[in-house]
C-alpha cells in the first residue's frame, strides 16, 4: 500500500431533490483538476450520509437524480492520472433507510427514534444490531467486488451510541446483560458496531486501506490500517490536533491531519479558509512529522470548484519542496505523556501539549504498552492511574535516572485509595474538600511565579510528603468554599491559612501535584501552573534536545529526524479568536529568533530548506547556537 500525501478528502452528501445533479460533471475534469492541485489520493463518495450510492446498486438506493456510474468513472480517471481512491461510505448515518426502516434505527432511552436539531446530520442514528447490519455489509462487499481498482474503504460516523430498542434489549438479556443498566447498554451497542467493523476487514482484506472514523484507536487496533485525524480547527479548536497526533503518530501506522478548506465546518459550500489558514494546518502537519488531507464538499451540478483547488494547488507547492526531509521522517521527543486508562485522551492531554508548545519542549503521547525509555521525562496528566502494566515500567524508568510530573490523581493505584509505588514517598490523605484552594511556591523560579498565594482551580487529591519527600509549593485553604450558605453567595473566597501539607511535593525525580494542573490550564491558561511545570522540568531535563530565544508562546518549535538529518521546524502562524471562530488570516514574521540544537553528535553542516542555505553556527556548552533568518509563517532548518 502507498503512503498517503497531498490527499483530499470529498463529501458528497445530496439530497434527492436536485434536478440538475450532474449536469456539469465531467470526470475527465474531475481528474485533471485534481492532478494540476498535485493530489496524490482521494477519499471519494460511494454512499453519502442521506443514504444514497453514486453508482448502479444491486443492494442499496442510487441517488434518483443520477443517471450515470459517478463513482466508477471518478475512479477509472483518477487511476490514469495515478491518484488513489478510497471508496467512502457513510454508516452511522442513513437517513434513507432510517426514514424507510424506522426498526433499523438506534431508539434513544426516552424512546425516540428523532431528536435534536433536525436540520443537522445526527438527529437519527443508524442500529448495528438490525437488518441495517447485513444491508451495509452486502454495500461494501458491492463496491469492493465491482471496483477492485479502489485502494481502500473509509466507513464514517461510527459513533457508540446506546440503544434502548427492543431488539438490542433482548439482545442484551440474552447475554445476562441488563437493559436497564445504561453501561450495560453502551457495552453492548459498542460491541455490535465493533463486530461489524471487523465483517467489513474481512472483505476489505489485508492489501487495501480501511479506516473506521469515530472509534478510537485502541478499538480498532487489527482493522484500521492507518490514522486519519478529523479536525476542522476554525470550529473544533486548535487544541485538537496536536495532542491527537502526539499520539496517532505512535502507533506505528502511517498518519495524516484531515483538515478542511470551510470557514465554518462540514458541508460550508460557499466557504473557503484564507491560504495562510490552510498553510498553517499543512506546517502544523509538517512539525508533527506526517502529512495532511484537505476536506471538500463538492458540488452536486458543477463537480469540483476550480478557486478552491486553486488554493490546494498553491499550498501543495508551497510544501511539496520540504518533502525531501518531510517524507517519512520521525518527530523527536525528550518528554513521554502517558493516556489515561484504555489510550483515552482528554483535556488534560490538551493542556499538557499546549503547556509544552508554547515552552518549546518536545514531547509524544503514549500508552502503558509503549517503551519508556526513550524519553528522558514522563508526564502522568491528572488521572493517569498505575495499574499492573504500568508499575514495573515505572519502575525501571525511575531506576534509570528518568523524571517524572504527575498531577492529580496520577500516580495512584487502580482504585484510588493510595499511591501506588513506595517510589513516591508520600501519602493520599483523600479527596479534596475545598473548591478554592491556593499554592505558594517555595522554590526560586527567577520571577516566573510571583510570590504571593496563587490560585488552584481544578482540585484534586489531600497530598501529604512522607520520610524523603519535601514541598515544592505549600497548600494553603479558604476560610470556606465557594457555596450558597443559606444567606449569602460566598463568591469571595479569600485564603486564610496554610493547611499543614504541600500543594506540590518532590521525592527524588518524582514531582507530585495535588491538582489538576493540566486540566486547569485548558480552563484558565493561568501563566503561573505553566511555569510551575517548566520549573520542575528544569530539573528533571537541564539538556533539553531544543531551546529557544526570541521566539514567542504562541509560535510552536518542533524536531523531527531522517536518515542522519534532524530537522527544526518552526511555525509561527497562530489563530485569533473572532467571535464564535477561530481565523488565520496573517502570515507572522520573525527576525531575531535564535535555537540552540543539542549536539548528540558531530555536525557537518546547518542549512535551510528547502534552499540549502548555509546558515552559520556557534557551538556552546554541548549545543549548536544558530541565529535564524527572518521567518515568514514557517522555517525548516536542517542539520546534518
Amino acid at each position: 500500500m502507498r503512503t498517503i500525501k497531498r490527499a483530499v478528502h470529498i463529501d458528497f452528501h445530496t439530497l434527492p431533490d436536485i434536478p440538475d445533479f450532474g449536469a456539469h460533471f465531467d470526470a475527465k475534469a474531475f481528474a485533471r483538476t485534481l492532478k494540476e492541485a498535485h493530489v496524490e489520493y482521494i477519499n471519494a463518495f460511494a454512499k453519502c450520509n442521506i443514504g444514497f450510492a453514486y453508482y448502479p446498486t444491486e443492494v442499496g438506493v442510487m441517488h434518483p437524480q443520477l443517471k450515470f456510474d459517478m463513482f466508477g468513472q471518478i475512479l477509472e480517471e483518477c487511476n490514469k492520472e495515478g491518484i488513489g481512491v478510497t471508496a467512502y461510505f457513510n454508516v452511522g448515518l442513513d437517513h434513507e433507510m432510517a426514514r424507510k426502516h424506522r426498526d433499523w434505527t438506534v431508539v434513544n432511552k426516552e424512546g425516540q427514534v428523532i431528536y435534536g436539531d433536525r436540520t443537522e446530520n445526527f438527529f437519527r442514528n443508524m442500529c448495528f444490531h438490525s437488518e441495517y447490519r447485513d444491508y451495509m455489509l452486502a454495500m461494501i462487499r458491492e463496491v469492493v467486488d465491482k471496483y477492485p481498482a479502489i485502494e481502500g474503504v473509509f466507513l464514517d460516523c461510527i459513533v457508540v451510541r446506546p440503544c434502548y430498542g427492543n431488539e438490542c434489549c433482548e439482545g442484551m438479556q440474552e447475554l445476562g446483560m441488563n437493559p436497564l443498566d445504561d453501561g450495560d447498554v453502551l457495552a453492548f451497542a459498542k460491541e455490535r458496531i465493533l463486530d461489524f467493523c471487523r465483517e467489513v476487514k474481512a472483505i476489505v482484506g489485508p492489501d487495501r486501506f480501511l479506516y473506521l472514523n469515530g472509534l478510537a484507536p485502541a478499538d480498532t487496533e487489527g482493522m484500521r490500517t492507518h490514522n486519519e485525524i478529523e479536525c476542522l480547527p476554525s470550529g473544533w479548536s486548535y487544541d485538537f490536533f496536536p495532542a491527537q497526533v502526539a499520539y496517532a503518530r505512535n502507533l506505528g501506522q502511517q498518519t495524516f491531519y484531515m483538515t478542511g478548506r470551510f470557514n465554518v465546518n462540514w458541508g460550508d459550500f460557499g466557504g473557503l479558509k484564507s491560504k495562510a489558514s490552510l498553510l498553517n494546518d499543512c506546517w502544523d502537519a509538517l512539525c508533527n512529522a506526517v502529512p495532511t488531507s484537505i476536506g471538500d464538499h463538492m458540488h452536486p451540478r458543477d463537480g469540483l470548484d476550480p478557486a478552491v483547488y486553486q488554493v490546494i494547488k498553491e499550498i501543495h507547492e508551497e510544501i511539496m519542496p520540504y518533502e525531501p526531509w518531510t517524507d517519512h521522517a520521525v518527530a523527536v521527543a525528550d518528554i513521554g505523556i502517558l493516556t489515561l486508562a484504555g489510550g483515552e485522551l482528554a483535556a488534560c492531554h490538551n493542556g499538557a501539549v499546549r503547556m509544552l508548545g508554547e515552552l518549546n519542549y518536545t514531547y509524544d503521547i503514549i500508552n502503558e504498552q509503549h517503551e519508556l525509555s526513550k524519553y528522558k521525562v514522563l508526564i502522568l496528566p491528572d488521572d493517569v492511574r498505575v495499574t499492573a502494566m504500568l508499575e514495573p515500567k515505572l519502575r525501571a524508568f525511575i531506576e534509570a535516572g528518568g523524571g517524572i510530573i504527575s498531577s492529580g490523581h496520577s500516580g495512584l493505584n487502580p482504585e484510588g485509595t493510595a499511591f501506588a509505588m513506595p517510589e513516591w514517598k508520600m501519602r493520599y490523605d483523600g479527596e479534596d474538600p475545598w473548591n478554592s484552594s491556593y499554592f505558594r511556591m517555595l522554590e526560586p523560579t527567577e520571577g516566573a511565579v510571583p510570590e504571593m498565594l496563587c490560585g488552584i482551580y481544578n482540585q484534586a487529591i489531600l497530598l501529604q510528603a512522607e520520610e524523603g519527600a519535601e514541598a515544592i509549593a505549600d497548600y494553603y485553604q479558604p476560610y470556606f468554599n465557594r457555596q450558597w450558605d443559606g444567606f449569602h453567595g460566598r463568591f469571595y473566597t479569600p485564603p486564610d491559612r496554610y493547611a499543614g501539607r504541600p500543594a506540590v511535593a518532590r521525592s527524588g525525580n518524582i514531582f507530585q501535584f495535588c491538582f489538576a494542573i493540566f486540566t486547569s490550564y485548558m480552563d484558565f491558561a493561568v501563566p503561573v501552573h505553566k511555569y510551575m511545570i517548566d520549573y520542575c522540568l528544569k530539573q528533571l531535563l537541564p539538556a533539553p534536545v531544543l531551546r529557544c530565544e526570541g521566539i514567542p508562546t504562541t509560535a510552536r518549535v518542533t524536531m523531527t529526524a531522517k536518515e542522519n538529518m534532524r530537522m527544526v521546524h518552526i511555525k509561527l502562524t497562530h489563530p485569533e479568536p473572532r467571535g464564535a471562530y477561530n481565523v488565520i488570516e496573517d502570515r507572522q514574521m520573525l527576525s531575531d529568533g535564535v535555537i540552540y540544537i543539542r549536539e548528540d553528535k558531530p555536525i557537518q553542516e546547518v542549512y535551510l530548506a528547502p534552499s540549502r542555505e548555509p546558515l552559520a553556527y556557534e557551538q556552546e556548552n554541548g549545543y549548536l547556537r544558530v541565529a535564524l533568518p527572518t521567518v515568514d509563517g514557517y522555517a525548516m532548518i536542517v542539520c546534518v
